[in-house]
């Protein structure tokens, strides 16, 4: 026959301790008393038989049949022969904590789907409270950085808050970990977070991916002697589709009554990769570029680019004269406004040409910063700028599980 006893004994599996219900109305409160005489140490794990006091605690537990449910107990003060001075250890329950172990797990693991507001209304427990036990989980399950052999990183920024605002994250390429977050993108925080890497595992970094941003190319080439840089595919074309809609803003001003008519609310399927287009938006789209030369002009310089960046059938050496022969197509054409993005991909067209060299992209960035946003929009931003950062590490090593 199941008693009481052995009922409770499932539920709070702490041994050395006699429980009894002390309370069972609007919560449940739990009393447990210890079996024993002697403290276990903290330092040493032995146990102490010198005892200076106790002091009475609660804390709170799991709930339990719809209750919040609380402990409460005596902990000891010991005098361990090694020397240490101070409250026993006790195995459910951290020092100093006022919810059980079990309960931070739970907590924890609500953090990691919900905002800190919804995980203090499903506890009970202060918001406040919350977010220092999952802030003190986040920071135990940060990886050892030191034990990566890191061949290639990534350098991305993300925009965090209004104002421009924005958090620079290097990643292992290969793993996805998010090594090193940053408040801000200029080289001296870039260059100083890449320094407490150590030179040696610097010297050991081949390639580098990123986009044409100069304090990240500078702390680069500075703290990274042997990387080669890699332009990411995505920031050139980023440029491009930037200096096409230049051209269809100008040409909506331009335009008559009748043509602004036409080009209206077109901006999505202009910029659109031709190949993904639906029957419908290509029907749209030849529609308007057969009353605009100038945009359909633009509109083939986007096309011919994005195929050259998709191309997996010719030889590097051809790939380069495609290009080559974009920068004069776009200068025969006087398409002005494609002129600055001639001048910054000759500006470093070594590390563009990277690309192709060795496949590598920034791709996986695009995915990891949408999780990024979800974390942000779920806190509504965040104002602690650490706790938002120690959310974003634990992202990036779930990628590794």
């Amino acid at each position: 026959m199941t008693t009481l006893n052995s009922v409770l004994k499932n539920l709070f599996p702490y041994k050395g301790y006699k429980l009894s219900v002390l309370e069972n109305r609007k919560q449940v409160v739990i009393g447990l008393k210890s079996r024993r005489k002697t403290g276990d140490c903290p330092h040493c794990n032995k146990r102490s038989s010198h005892i200076e006091d106790e002091y009475e605690r609660t804390i709170r537990d799991l709930d339990l049949a719809g209750k919040q449910c609380f402990l409460t107990f005596k902990q000891k003060k010991i005098h361990c022969s090694c020397g240490y001075r101070g409250l026993e250890k006790i195995s459910f329950v951290q020092k100093l904590r006022r919810v059980t172990v079990r309960m931070e797990t739970y907590v924890v693991s609500l953090c990691e789907a919900m905002s800190l507001k919804d995980v203090s209304l499903t506890t009970g427990l202060d918001w406040k409270t919350v977010k220092n036990i999952d802030r003190a989980y986040l920071k135990s399950t940060l990886p050892d950085i030191s034990k990566l052999d890191i061949r290639r990183i990534a350098i991305d920024e993300i925009a965090i808050m209004k104002g421009h605002k924005y958090f620079t994250i290097i990643r292992d390429y290969d793993s996805g970990l998010a090594i090193k977050i940053l408040f801000g993108r200029a080289y001296e925080e870039t260059a100083k977070a890449l320094d407490s890497l150590g030179k040696e595992k610097l010297a050991k970094i081949e390639y580098a991916s990123l986009d044409m941003w100069y304090p990240y190319i500078k702390a680069i080439r500075e703290k990274c002697p042997n990387a080669k840089l890699v332009f990411d595919k995505f920031h050139v074309v980023k440029k491009v589709n930037e200096a096409l809609d230049k051209v269809r803003k100008k040409e909506f001003n331009h335009a008559e009554k009748e043509e602004r008519i036409n080009m209206k609310h077109k901006r999505f399927i202009i910029l659109k990769k031709g190949g993904n287009l639906k029957r419908e938006e290509r029907e749209e789209l030849k529609v308007l570029m057969e009353s605009n030369a100038k945009l359909y002009k633009a509109y083939l310089l986007k096309e011919q680019i994005m195929s050259v960046f998709d191309d997996k059938k010719s030889t590097f050496e051809q790939i380069k004269e495609r290009i080559i022969a974009w920068f004069e197509n776009i200068l025969s054409n006087e398409m002005e406004e494609f002129y600055e993005v001639v001048n910054t991909m000759r500006r470093f067209f070594d590390g563009i040409l990277n690309y192709f060299r060795y496949g590598m992209t920034n791709s996986i960035a695009e995915g990891f910063n949408t999780k990024i946003n979800v974390i942000k929009r779920r806190a509504y931003g965040f104002s602690d700028i650490e706790y938002f950062m120690l959310k974003i590490y634990q992202s990036s090593t779930q990628r590794l599980s």
